[in-house]
Parts: C-alpha cells; structure tokens; sequence
C-alpha cells in the first residue's frame, strides 16, 4: 500500500510529529511505501520527510494535487488543519484519514474534515461527536501508543556526572514538556516553592524541554527561590536517558490529548503525578498506576509531590503497575495495528466507489511564490 502522510502545523518537541515519525517507521516495517511532506528542513530531517510545504495555499495546493496525480497513493494521512483544508481543494482524492492532536474548538460550519477522523483519546473521540457532530462512519477512536526505547545506560551515567555537584547524588524528579503555558510548569515551581526544605535537599528537578516560557520561568524560579533545584534542559534527544535515570515523574498539564510523555515515564516503569484532566485520566488511575490531582492547583501539586517524593514504597508499587499497564494497552504496536486496519478499510471502500470528488471545483495554478 502507498501512504502519503503530511504535517504543516506542529510545535518543536511536540507528540505529533513523533506520532508522524513512529506511524512512516511502523508501516515500512510493514512493508508499505510511505512518503512524509513536511514543512521545514530540520523537522524534514527529524521524521525523514520531504520538505514540501510553503504555507501559500494556493501553491501548496496546487503542489499537492500534482503529487496526488502523479503518484497511485492509497491513503493521504494528514495530522492538521493546514493540510486537510488543502485536500478539500482538491476534486479528487484518495480515501483520506485525520488524526487530531489537539481538539479543534473551530465553527463547525467551516470545519472541513478527511473521510475518517481519528480521535488519539477517549476524549478526544466525544469531542469529535459532540462538538462537530461527527456521525461513527466518519470517526474511527485510536488511542496514541509509543515505542519502548531502551536507554543507553553509559550515557545515562555520563549525563548524571553533567549535572551541578551539589545535584549530583540526589533523586530526579523529571518533567518532560514543552515550556509553553499548557504544560503547567508554572504551577510546578510554585508547589516546589512549598515543599519542606529538607525535601528539596533531597530531591532535583529536571526538566526537560524547551519553549517560549523559558526566561519567564528561569525568573520566576529565582523569585521563587528554588533555581538552585531545576535543572532547565531544553531540547533534548537523550529523554531515555533521562528516564533511566529518574525517580519519580511529574506532568502539570492544563489540558492534553494523550500524552506520549507521560506513557514513555509508564514504559520506564516510573511512578508518575499528573493532573486530573482529560488525556492523563486515561493513563493515570489514582493510586493504582499513578497519582492524579488538581489542575491549576499549585498547592494540590505541592501535597501530591511530597506525598509521593516521601514513600518509597508508594511509588515502587505504582511505578511497577504502570509499566505492566504500558505493555498491556500503551504499546505503539497496537497502535499501528489499528491504523493499518483502518487504512485496509478505507482503501477498500475506495476501490469499491470508485475514486472521491470533493465537488469544491478546482484549484488554478498559482501564479507566484508565496
């Protein structure tokens, strides 16, 4: 089968474009012929992809129709806004499949959508029923899965001898997220802000990731006093190290899909605290697997931290059930397995009907670059 999968919007370090890289990797073990279309070099480099897309939708447009002409795709997969508006450009195309990363909250009336939308959460999949009154023929829920990757324990060890000295043989708390304000992070430093002191000698903060937060919240841990226990990483390849090397794993979200985060600190077999909203309470059930509390709730972090950072007992037990919990429904295998399935399906029926118009007209070619 010929999949053609393409991203335009997207944010550095985001789950989606490792959602992108992992499906492109799953379907060539397969034995599937996949073609990535991107927009920048070094996303292009990151996922394989083909640097593609300009941001002129005319162009753009215009480009991809060529491409769909020219090559016998079964499948166009797209993961945006961006590029499913320009397949609803174009007259005739394949079977086609949306994966939302975020919900939508766009007028319905000017949501135009692929042939299947593919919700990554439970949530996600109501959303996409109730708001956009999307019918079950045109939705498909496949919950977000991720690759077990093995850390390079040399490495590991190399990178705790990086850490300032005074850090070096404390316990690592580990946050992995964008520095961006759904991520939460300022809520975290005011909960670390509020734990005894004897805790805090005790434990660091690393946080890996990087964003447009960066100097406000390098400031805010200063005011805090608690600059001298975060460990700003910024963007980084070695998050399996930095697992490896972790005790305990935090994520203060505002909101989420279903966080590929939270499931790689399960796969590490990490007790993990995240706040109770849609996406983490899929993964996360209090006290079994995880620890759940408040959002936007920095005092609430603060009790859940300390209870957590405390008993040691506590999170071996829930660290052990979540990495049981991954193996048995948070595996990127199951995940490709449904999509493939998916693919197969649509595919088919395309075959059978023949070939689907838009009836939208068609585009011109553009006249000028963007």
């Amino acid at each position: 089968m010929k999949i053609l999968q393409a991203i335009y919007q997207y944010q550095t370090g985001g789950g989606s474009l490792q959602v992108v890289a992992d499906l492109a990797t799953a379907a060539r073990c397969s034995g599937h012929e996949v073609t990535v279309l991107a927009k920048d070099a070094d996303v292009s480099e990151a996922i394989a992809a083909e640097r593609f897309f300009t941001g002129n939708k005319l162009l753009d447009g215009w480009r991809l129709w060529q491409r769909l002409q020219r090559e016998n795709y079964a499948i166009v997969h797209v993961h945006d806004r961006y590029c499913s508006l320009l397949l609803r450009l174009i007259p005739q195309v394949p079977a086609s499949v949306q994966t939302n990363h975020i919900a939508y909250r766009t007028r319905r009336r000017l949501t135009r959508f692929a042939d299947c939308v593919v919700g990554c959460s439970k949530a996600m999949d109501r959303h996409h029923a109730g708001f956009f009154r999307l019918p079950p023929e045109r939705r498909a829920l496949i919950p977000n899965g991720v690759y077990f990757r093995s850390p390079n324990l040399e490495r590991a060890e190399a990178l705790r001898q990086e850490l300032p000295a005074s850090l070096r043989s404390r316990q690592i708390c580990l946050t992995v997220a964008r520095l961006s304000e759904q991520k939460g992070h300022a809520y975290l430093l005011e909960a670390i802000a509020q734990l005894p002191h004897s805790l805090r000698e005790s434990w660091c903060f690393v946080w890996a990731g990087d964003g447009e937060l960066r100097e406000t919240l390098q400031l805010q841990a200063k005011q805090q006093g608690v600059s001298q226990d975060i460990v700003f990483l910024g963007q980084t390849s070695e998050v399996s190290e930095w697992l490896s090397l972790a005790d305990a794993f935090v994520l203060p979200s505002l909101y989420e899909g279903l966080p590929l985060a939270l499931m790689e600190a399960m796969a590490a077999g990490l007790p993990c605290l995240a706040t109770d909203i849609d996406g983490n309470q899929e993964l996360l059930h209090q006290g079994e697997n995880g620890w759940l509390c408040q959002v936007r709730d920095p005092k609430a972090l603060a009790n859940a931290l300390e209870h957590l950072l405390t008993d040691e007992e506590l999170r071996s037990r829930l660290g052990k059930q979540a990495q049981a919990d991954y193996w048995s429904q948070w595996t990127f295998d199951r995940t490709w397995q449904q999509y493939e399935a998916l693919y197969q399906r649509l595919a088919s029926r395309s075959r059978g009907l023949g070939v689907r118009g838009w009836g939208l007209g068609k585009i011109s070619s553009p006249t000028s670059s963007p």
